[in-house]
């Protein structure tokens, strides 16, 4: 039989997260862009100042067409990296191309080859992305022709990458050039008619069961980078993490195929420390260098425990540490209770 334990810190730990959560209600956004080669070059300086602007994510151009990558491409990438920015690239489909049945094959292969590097090391890589703005102008049915194209290169993608690419588009296209059974892809709706907090109306998703990302304005200052597009991740920290795609980070921090109590107490002895990105075992789940909170959202996020995660990306350093350990502390007496 168990005895219960810390009862002061389970009620403090309670009180917390309910003032926590309460205060998190209303940070229903993540804030990011997306950016190519019309953007310039952006240092890893630049990248820092939109961080702290509050720019969380980016997506940025990879390729185009077949045999186009963007210039900007790589330094993207590394300097977003570098300064904690979670970013992801995408594919700009030449529907419209004369290559006919093999052009989804083909595009999604130089896709592949241009990005795959990032998902074979760890990162702060999210899922990649397929950009739908062409269609067919050879007179082949739109509908049709377009729908077989994503599946063709989603296919490809996920067979060869291991991910399965996000769809972005506009609500014109969602609603008239796909059939319904793309709809199972994840969609980062271009809707420029609202501004968060206020969202499009659920008839702007088209064909789609609603959006995880959302384009709001293609134009707008953002420190570091200049004018840029503007977009939303509906959600928390915590959950758009689940779009976290790489081979690591995983919450499994000690590698036995499961993310529980025993990975929480790894990251409890060792929070606040930083070594190299390979240093799971010490609980840096997100492959930054550093055992912090955002690991322990890492590792929410996999567990499937609601409230910790969220508690602590409203809560500012170094509060955020106190509160995380607390509420590590309480999982972990959940776990082993569990257990028992």
């Amino acid at each position: 039989m168990n005895r219960p334990l810390f009862p002061v810190l389970r009620l403090a730990t309670t009180c917390l997260l309910v003032l926590a959560a309460a205060a998190s209600a209303n940070a229903q956004f993540i804030y990011g862009v997306d950016v190519s080669t019309y953007q310039g070059t952006i240092t890893t300086s630049d990248w820092t100042s939109a961080k702290n602007s509050g720019i969380q994510f980016a997506y940025c151009k990879a390729t185009e067409g077949v045999g186009f990558v963007d210039s900007q491409f790589t330094n993207n990438m590394t300097s977003a990296m570098a300064a904690g920015v979670y970013i992801a690239p995408y594919h700009f489909a030449r529907v419209d191309s004369s290559e006919g049945a093999t052009d989804a094959t083909s595009e999604a292969h130089d896709f592949v080859e241009a990005i795959r590097p990032y998902y074979q090391t760890p990162g702060f890589v999210l899922r990649p992305a397929l950009d739908l703005e062409t269609v067919p102008n050879d007179g082949r049915a739109i509908k049709p022709y377009e729908s077989q194209w994503v599946r063709d290169f989603m296919t490809y993608v996920q067979t060869n990458l291991g991910v399965t690419p996000i769809i972005y588009t506009n609500t014109n296209y969602a609603t008239n050039y796909l059939e319904s059974d793309i709809n199972q892809y994840n969609l980062w709706l271009a809707n420029w008619n609202y501004t968060p907090p206020n969202v499009p109306p659920a008839s702007a998703d088209g064909i789609f069961r609603g959006w995880n990302f959302w384009q709001y304005a293609d134009s707008g200052t953002v420190p570091g980078i200049g004018s840029v597009d503007h977009d939303v991740y509906r959600g928390t920290l915590a959950q758009m993490l689940s779009f976290f795609q790489g081979v690591k980070p995983t919450g499994d921090v000690n590698n036995d195929g499961k993310v529980d109590g025993k990975d929480l107490l790894i990251w409890q002895r060792n929070v606040g420390r930083t070594g190299t990105a390979a240093t799971f075992a010490r609980g840096n789940a997100n492959g930054d260098g550093t055992i912090d909170a955002a690991d322990l959202a890492v590792m929410q996020a996999q567990w499937g425990t609601a409230g910790v995660a969220s508690a602590v990306s409203a809560v500012p350093e170094p509060a955020a540490i106190t509160l995380a350990l607390i509420g590590a502390l309480g999982l972990l007496r959940k776990s082993r209770q569990n257990q028992a």
